[in-house]
């Protein structure tokens, strides 16, 4: 017999599960190009900086989690086929904790991001108010709405991520200065999250069209619009980075994420030949491994 403790060690872990879901690192990587950035324009608050890492990723995980209250309540969570990268954790659906604790987590996290994000806009600039109310739309919009806005929900992803390492470049420099030549470093760093989003949505098309939703993989139609929207997307991120350096002065090192165009290129090619969602499990992989190594190289330039 499970005793009680048994089963609420297994229920908290349950819930430790679905709030760290690998995501997470888009928003903590982020974080961490800003700071780093800011780091090499001078000193900076080590303690601001840690409030708007921590606010970032609170407000990343409220979003996940009340995007996964919604599908569960809706039925998406239901119907989607399960990957490691796509479909949603199954913990709602499988019984291993409720959609009321899962959504009272989200708006939990939502509450404390809000908090560390409004005392760094007392304390720092007004500015971070203004980025800290644009994550409260994402945690209670973004479900309800913005996916169901044709060809807006990668967009306004792309955006909400590149305002986590303004935001964090902001919180930890102490004011805006220096900023304007970052904007090639830090507008590619969060289009990646957007980026990523398309590719993990391909499997779940077909339900989440069926459930009102209107994001591109939806609207494009087929896989062959997909990967050159995904290709268009990416070339951008690079372009980017290429302007910065050659047109503004960056130092040459923000080239070095330019190493992971071949994985770009086999994930455009995998798109393409999009038939299956297991079959499909392995260019989400070379996605992620590509993300996770542009972000690195992102951050290695950035402190050197």
């Amino acid at each position: 017999m499970v005793n009680s403790s048994s089963m609420g060690l297994l229920g908290l872990r349950a819930y430790l599960s679905e709030f760290f879901e690998a995501s997470l690192f888009l928003s903590l990587f982020t974080s961490f190009v800003g700071i780093a950035l800011a780091a090499d324009r001078g000193s900076i608050d080590l303690g601001h900086a840690i409030l708007a890492t921590l606010g970032a990723v609170l407000a990343q995980a409220s979003v996940n989690l009340v995007n996964d209250y919604h599908d569960f309540r809706s039925g998406i969570d239901l119907e989607t086929v399960k990957t490691p990268f796509s479909g949603g954790s199954g913990l709602v659906a499988s019984g291993a904790i409720t959609a009321r604790g899962v959504l009272i987590l989200g708006l939990t996290s939502a509450v404390v991001a809000a908090l560390f994000g409004s005392y760094l806009g007392v304390v720092v600039t007004p500015v971070l108010l203004v980025l800290a109310a644009f994550g409260g739309l994402a945690v209670f919009l973004y479900t309800p709405l913005i996916v169901r806005i044709p060809m807006a929900a990668e967009p306004f992803v792309m955006l909400s991520f590149s305002f986590v390492g303004v935001g964090s470049y902001i919180a930890a420099h102490g004011s805006l200065e220096g900023l304007g030549t970052l904007v090639w470093v830090l507008l590619p760093a969060g289009m990646l999250a957007g980026i990523a989003l398309l590719v993990n949505e391909v499997p779940d098309a077909s339900v989440d069209a069926r459930h009102g939703r209107r994001h591109a993989v939806i609207q494009l139609g087929n896989p062959g619009r997909v990967s050159a929207y995904y290709l268009a997307f990416e070339v951008l991120t690079y372009a980017l980075l290429g302007i910065g350096v050659f047109w503004d002065g960056l130092s040459r090192l923000f080239l070095l994420p330019w190493v992971t165009l071949p994985l770009v290129i086999l994930v455009t090619v995998g798109i393409r030949r999009y038939t299956d969602p297991h079959q499909y499990e392995r260019v989400m992989a070379i996605n992620s491994m590509s993300t996770v190594l542009y972000l690195a190289l992102l951050l290695i330039a950035s402190v050197l």
